[in-house]
């Protein structure tokens, strides 16, 4: 059963107290914007009843749980009138700087960070906004690892937010089609091959 969500609803009508800290940093938070993993970790955790001692669930139990949750109607309705009251209510700098940072995240070149014996070219000092896509620096006894942040995890959180905003225009990824061409065994056919391609 679908619900319908009228202008005079609150964003989070119905919704329980955990479900709607859930959505709040799903939303708002800067530390688990559009990561339900992250969000789910951070509102539900675990007590010992005994010790009174909170524990943090694996990130296993918590992608699960989160995507159980993320597939609620309420939940998703509640993040959608969120994300469009905060987008209204946002600093316009402060909203460009976090899909800036976003977009940087799911664009970057490796090329531009690191040589290809993986050492930096640049200071990070020097690397500008680019420095944001190094995740982690670890001295090893062959020099220093540089770890890069996954653009594809960028990637699909820029496309989603894209997609909450405006459902009615889903986003897709496409790959351009390469005109395939025979093969040639020789320099003279291939120049010919592609003499009449062009």
């Amino acid at each position: 059963m679908l619900t319908q969500v009228t202008e005079n609803d609150s964003w989070d009508k119905d919704l329980k107290h955990k479900e709607r800290l859930f959505v709040l940093h799903f939303c708002t938070d800067d530390l688990t914007f559009l990561n339900a993993t992250a969000s789910y970790k951070t509102v539900y955790k675990e007590r010992d009843k005994a010790t009174g001692q909170i524990t943090e669930r694996s990130n296993e139990v918590c992608e699960a749980a989160s995507s159980r949750l993320m597939a609620k109607e309420k939940i998703k309705l509640a993040i959608a009138k969120l994300l469009s009251e905060t987008q209204a209510d946002l600093d316009e700098k402060n909203g460009y700087k976090l899909l800036k940072d976003l977009m940087v995240m799911a664009d970057f070149n490796p090329a531009d960070i690191i040589d290809s014996q993986g050492v930096l070219k640049k200071d990070l000092s020097e690397l500008g906004e680019l420095a944001k896509c190094v995740s982690a620096i670890t001295p090893t006894k062959y020099g220093l690892k540089i770890d890069l942040v996954d653009r594809s995890k960028y990637m699909q959180m820029y496309l989603r937010y894209l997609n909450l905003i405006r459902p009615e225009n889903v986003v897709e990824e496409q790959l351009k089609v390469v005109l395939m061409v025979p093969k040639a065994k020789s320099v003279e056919e291939w120049n010919e091959i592609a003499g009449e391609k062009s």
